[in-house]
């Protein structure tokens, strides 16, 4: 009891009799009652107290026998109610009939939840515990209720879970009852109380919460350093399924080697945000060997030599870990670092500069890491550690100077490193024993610590390019290489002291890395690709692709590279197997005065007149917005009713504006213009343009600045454009050979043969589709409609070029669509019997698969995993076909391969 911990029930109700006897006979009246409301406790009070007064009610309010009372409802503790019930059966059981009859008439017309709990409650007072078939005989009404969906549902679960456990023991033990308060508890996204989750084994929990699961509608936008996801998605979104209640439970993480999973809650109403930030160990060729994403958290990494150091924020927490080549080190840090750097040689040092200040992290006697805090009186805009002749120097770079100071400490300041403008870039070595420093006037000054004056003015060198945008040497040959602003890489040998001109990039480089075992500088420019130069000779500029955005490169030995940046493919997995695979970005960016943003990778479906409705699930297949009919008025109840279906299911609306006949007067069309975007849709559709005359287009236009974030579809090209949020629908190509209409903009027809609809669906361009292909007649036929939705999930599908790989069968047609290193085969067959083709993979080696993301037939079962195919050693894959049918593949190549294993994030971890 909370109340009164230091006393029992029994305890309490004899010290309440001896001063107040009249407060424990009405609360007697009230033990079979789930609760007492104003009403019942007064009637209570009459026919058991009648001689009292309405004060007793009060006292009873306030006395210690009472858990919680308000307005509504007062309800004794469940250990005073049990003892009173135990008193009544031994002593008068004539009274306890009383009370029984007198709760059953007060609450005749209380709720199911209420009667239910008050026979159970009678059940077990009266005679022996009753047997769990009667306890779920008695509870199945709120097992209905549970689950059922809704404010009802969520209603009777808080109540299960307020009141089941006041029942007495041997009911509030039982299976059924045990069940009813995971089910509850899991339709509210709350954890089970842990009392619960003690009883049965983790799948069997699993088991019963999924009872209560409903398909659930979750929106992923990719946004350029990761994911948005919502509950109820929001328009313009990804839908991916997934199963959930209270909560959508999700595991994500990035889709490479080596990586974990993330837990995510998803509550109905909640928008989340999710940066992704990589860091990945790879060869000089691109060849990704182990990774590390933090979804929601900051990566920032430094390698020099064979040491190396990361620094880990998430969940408000950074972590820091140092491998000094020998052991791993890890410290807490207050606060996520902004600058970050480890000495390549001599003892074990690393350098943290936050807003905090500067921490120094050494390793301790006893082989831990000890971390120093030094407060900075201006924060630096680079650190890296060198040597003198005597010392190992911290370098701080401030303004135009570089503070040289001993063992980490500014207060103990050596000497200062002047320049001619502010230092933008720096490089130190204490292998070397070297300090290379860009200032902002595209200057390079190495500095020889160790081998002349700490303090002298070391060589500086000016090359064209423009402003260093980066900086970075060689510890063992001593050699500085740099980049300029307009991609042009320059490095310098420690001896000769002469620059040398290594290549030009395509676009400035973000970091450099020159790797001596494998002779190559190589770059980071923030895309997703490593850039190579021949490197100390310089030579053409070489690409590799990497799965992600890097940002910053650093050498490790052996020819392997530290790389970190941003993006990249993320796994999302529901609770129930589904898993949906998304990349952020990068996307092309819009030309000027496109519109709205919306309609730019927006498919549309257009509502035939008369229909019944939306198609249900229309945005899980990748529609973004819908066509309501000419037909419908906009003051009409059905015109109301689709609008708030459609607003209801995050869907972007458009409305049809049937040309003019040759009596309609233009000011009643643009009258229903007017009224359409008053009515907030976001945009029209003019079909047949040809047939709307030119000085009605001029008012319409005119019309339509006044909107400018509408959209104006056109089935064909009008006699003048209609603002920046014009788009002209034309007819698709006539086969995958033909190319694309100039803008890429086409409508689906409807009545297509399944082949050519399936296979004009893997070429750029479609933007309307008819309400047919998303709701056939026959459910079980073959549909393009999973096509659609794989299309909206994968950008080498809405921005990729086409190539059109050889099948050796004039009957089946293959579409490869590449985009930021994703890359997509689309197979379709005409043919009227089953086919198998083989199908060249450029570039395919061991490891390469081919996984399926869509086909034309029925959907997979969720759990269901998809076929996955692989290359022979000629580099040709061999894919069978049914007849008629369509199959998509996304190609991973070895270079880039999946994470590790195939483990059920869902799994309780092993105790």
């Amino acid at each position: 009891m909370t109340a009164a911990p230091e006393r029992t029930a029994s305890q309490l109700i004899a010290e309440e009799r001896r001063h107040r006897p009249a407060v424990v006979r009405l609360a007697r009246s009230l033990c079979l009652a789930a609760q007492a409301e104003p009403y019942f406790l007064r009637s209570a009070r009459l026919r058991f107290a009648p001689d009292s007064s309405a004060g007793l009610e009060a006292r009873l309010y306030f006395s210690p026998l009472v858990e919680a009372a308000d307005s509504r409802a007062l309800v004794l503790y469940p250990e005073v109610s049990a003892e009173l019930r135990r008193e009544l059966y031994d002593d008068d059981l004539e009274l306890l009939g009383s009370v029984r009859d007198f709760t059953l008439a007060a609450h005749r017309c209380a709720p199911p939840l209420v009667r239910g709990f008050e026979e159970l409650l009678w059940s077990a007072t009266i005679g022996p515990p009753p047997a769990e078939a009667e306890v779920e005989r008695t509870l199945t009404p709120l097992f209905r209720q549970v689950l059922a969906e809704g404010v009802a549902a969520a209603e009777a679960s808080r109540w299960i879970l307020r009141f089941l456990p006041r029942l007495p023991e041997a009911v509030r033990e039982s299976l059924p009852a045990w069940q009813l308060q995971v089910m509850a508890a899991e339709r509210l996204g709350m954890e089970p109380p842990r009392a619960l989750l003690t009883r049965a084994t983790a799948d069997e929990v699993r088991t019963v919460r999924a009872l209560v699961h409903t398909e659930v509608d979750i929106g992923v936008r990719a946004s350029a350093q990761g994911l948005v996801l919502s509950r109820p998605p929001e328009p313009d979104a990804l839908i991916c399924g997934a199963s959930g209640a209270g909560r959508v439970q999700l595991r994500l993480r990035g889709a490479l080697p080596g990586t974990r999973w993330h837990e995510l809650d998803l509550y109905d109403g909640e928008y989340t945000a999710l940066g992704v930030s990589v860091a990945a160990e790879v060869h000089v060729d691109g060849t990704l060997l182990a990774a590390q994403a933090e979804l929601g958290g900051t990566l920032l990494c430094a390698r020099a030599g064979r040491r190396a150091a990361a620094a880990t924020t998430a969940d408000g927490r950074t972590a820091l870990r140092v491998d000094d080549g020998e052991s791993v080190l890890s410290v807490d840090l207050p606060e996520q670092p902004r600058l970050l750097a480890v000495a390549d040689a001599g003892p074990a040092a690393t350098a943290v500069v936050s807003a905090k200040g500067l921490h120094v992290v050494t390793s301790a006697v006893d082989g831990t890491a000890e971390a120093v805090l030094h407060p900075l009186s201006e924060q630096p805009t680079a650190v890296g550690w060198s040597r003198t002749r005597e010392r190992g120097v911290l370098c701080l770079a401030t303004g135009s100077d570089v503070l040289l100071v001993d063992g980490g400490d500014p207060g103990r300041r050596l000497g200062t490193l002047s320049h001619p403008a502010p230092v933008v870039r720096l490089w130190a070595s204490v292998r070397a024993g070297l300090v290379a420093v860009a200032d902002a006037h595209g200057g390079v000054t190495v500095h020889d610590l160790a081998g002349g004056p700490a303090t002298g003015p070391g060589r500086r060198q000016q090359a064209p390019g423009g402003a260093v945008t980066a900086l970075c040497g060689d510890p063992w040959s001593g050699a500085v290489v740099w980049g300029c602003a307009d991609g042009r890489v320059y490095g310098v040998e420690a001896a000769a002291g002469v620059v040398v001109p290594l290549g030009t990039l395509p676009t400035s480089a973000s970091s450099l890395a020159p790797s001596g075992d494998a002779g190559l500088v190589v770059a980071a420019d923030g895309g997703d690709r490593l850039l190579r130069l021949a490197w100390p000779g310089g030579g053409p500029v070489t690409a590799v692709p990497m799965p992600f955005r890097v940002r910053e490169v650093h050498a490790a030995p052996g020819g392997l590279l530290l790389v970190s940046g941003h993006g990249g493919e993320v796994e999302i997995r529901a609770e129930d197997g589904r898993t949906h695979l998304l990349t952020p970005g990068p996307v092309p960016a819009p030309p000027e005065g496109a519109g709205p943003g919306w309609l730019r990778d927006s498919v549309g479906v257009v509502l035939p007149e008369g229909g019944a409705g939306l198609p249900a699930g229309v945005r899980r297949r990748g529609v973004g917005h819908v066509c309501l009919p000419a037909s419908l008025p906009p003051d009409s109840a059905e015109f109301a009713t689709l609008l708030a279906e459609a607003r209801d299911q995050g869907l972007r609306v458009l409305v049809e504006l049937a040309p003019p006949g040759e009596n309609t007067p233009h000011g009643e069309l643009l009258g229903r213009a007017h009224d359409l975007l008053e009515a907030a849709v976001d945009g029209l559709r003019l079909s047949a343009p040809d047939r709307w005359p030119a000085s009605l287009l001029v008012r319409l236009r005119h019309l339509l600045d006044a909107y400018p974030q509408a959209a104006v579809v056109t089935t064909g090209a009008p006699r003048l454009a209609l603002g920046p949020g014009h788009l002209t629908l034309t007819a698709p190509p006539e086969s995958a050979a033909a190319p694309s209409v100039p803008d890429g903009s086409w409508s689906l027809p409807d009545g297509l043969p399944h082949p050519q609809a399936c296979l004009l669906l893997a070429l750029p361009g479609c933007r309307e589709v008819p309400a047919s292909v998303l709701a056939p007649a026959d459910p079980a036929t073959a549909t393009p409609a999973p096509l659609l939705a794989a299309r909206a999930a994968q950008l080498a599908l809405r921005y990729g070029g086409v190539e059109r790989p050889p099948t050796g069968s004039t009957r089946v047609t293959a579409v490869r669509r590449d985009h930021a290193g994703q890359a997509v085969l689309c197979l379709t067959s005409t043919a009227h019997a089953p086919v198998t083709v083989r199908v060249p993979l450029p570039a395919a080696a061991a490891g390469t698969e081919l996984i399926q993301i869509a086909h034309d037939l029925p959907d997979h079962p969720p759990d269901a995993p998809p076929p996955v195919l692989r290359p022979d050693p000629d580099g040709l894959v061999t894919v069978a076909l049914d007849a008629g049918r369509t199959r998509w593949f996304r190609i991973r190549t070895a270079a880039h391969p999946p994470p590790h294993g195939a483990t059920d994030p869902f799994a309780p971890s092993a105790p």
